[in-house]
């Protein structure tokens, strides 16, 4: 069996070319065995994912929040990357389904490449990217097209106000649905963006 490429070097270079170059980073990310389980099944349907950072021209950017998710916690949306679909495609898609709102002149911030493991899985660690972008110059207010994806609601705020998200992130506890490890892993894009714009 053909073993399947996360990132491949010749779409990083068209990305590179489209785009022009971009910080491109590792991080290892610790979880529990059972979320490393979980995430090894979800990640098979998905070779990646964008996170959209959409911008007023004001430079405020969108957070979205879910039905699922705790009460009061907002972050980046973002949307998983279809195996064998190429990611300028992927943020178009995900754009319009979770927003209904027009990508232009977007900017490719960066792409981070997760490694999830735990020391005593016997398995290979479970592997994950995200390829971040920033589309500016938004107008007008989002509404999800896809009601399947279970957004409640949004919200527009400085960037310097991600530090507060990835931080409440990070905070998350530690239960059987595994959210201090999904916080913890999802802070690390809020991180990064806040390094890119902040």
């Amino acid at each position: 069996m053909v073993k399947r490429k996360l990132i491949d070097s010749d779409e990083l270079e068209g990305l590179e070319a489209r785009y022009g170059p971009f910080p491109r980073v590792e991080v290892d990310v610790p979880m529990q065995p059972r979320s490393l389980r979980f995430y090894r099944k979800v990640f098979k349907r998905r070779r990646g994912e964008i996170l959209f950072v959409l911008r007023r021209p004001s430079g405020e950017l969108l957070l979205h929040t879910k039905h699922k998710y705790p009460p009061g916690l907002y972050r980046i949306p973002g949307g998983g990357i279809d195996w064998g679909e190429p990611v300028a495609e992927s943020l178009e898609r995900e754009v319009q389904e979770e927003t209904q709102l027009a990508v232009v002149d977007e900017r490719l911030l960066g792409m981070i490449h997760y490694r999830f493991s735990h020391p005593s899985d016997k398995h290979d660690d479970v592997p994950f990217v995200s390829f971040v972008f920033e589309v500016p110059g938004i107008e007008g207010e989002p509404e999800a097209a896809d009601q399947s994806e279970g957004i409640s609601g949004f919200k527009w705020i400085p960037v310097a106000d991600l530090t507060k998200v990835a931080d409440a992130l990070r905070a998350l506890p530690e239960d059987e649905e595994g959210s201090g490890d999904w916080g913890r892993f999802r802070a690390i894009g809020h991180d990064f963006v806040y390094e890119q714009l902040g």
